[in-house]
């Protein structure tokens, strides 16, 4: 996320009752509501989501107290994140060499190791089995045992 030069303030008022006043750069948002100190999260996701940006966030509480701090938008709410993924996406798992008629199974390596001299191999699986994997994804055909290789998608 690029963050602006000059950031959006977004002031919160708190009187002694609770009642919560916002602006946004010195404009009143949501003045048609009754905003109390519960809603202070909701609107202010509400703000970044909408500007979808950083911005500078003051809390002035009814005794003088004032705090301040920068706050981003939820990682859901960037332009990216929120569109569709296309339907055709699995296109991509595509393999050839296949008996026809035959079962082709996903797969997925977690794990390689050479054979030895003799052809033979033993894996033994790490403790953190699924942070060491990235790559891997094969096409086997069940009958025929081909293997293509399937690059994974970013």
């Amino acid at each position: 996320m690029k963050v602006p030069v000059v950031l959006t303030t977004v002031r919160f008022d708190i009187d002694n009752a609770g009642r919560l006043e916002v602006s946004v750069d010195g404009q009143p948002h949501a003045d048609d509501r009754r905003l109390s100190r519960s809603d202070l999260r909701s609107v202010l996701d509400e703000i970044t989501a909408r500007l979808g940006t950083a911005v500078r966030v003051e809390v002035h509480e009814a005794d003088g107290t004032t705090y301040s701090d920068i706050e981003t938008p939820a990682e859901s709410t960037a332009p990216n994140a929120m569109e569709p993924e296309p339907e055709t996406a699995t296109a991509a798992l595509a393999g050839a060499g296949f008996r026809p008629g035959e079962q082709v199974a996903l797969a997925y390596v977690v794990a390689r190791q050479e054979a030895d001299a003799n052809g033979n191999a033993a894996i033994n699986l790490p403790p953190a089995l699924l942070t060491g994997t990235r790559q891997g994804l094969v096409l086997l055909g069940l009958t025929s045992l081909t293997v293509a290789p399937v690059e994974a998608q970013a």
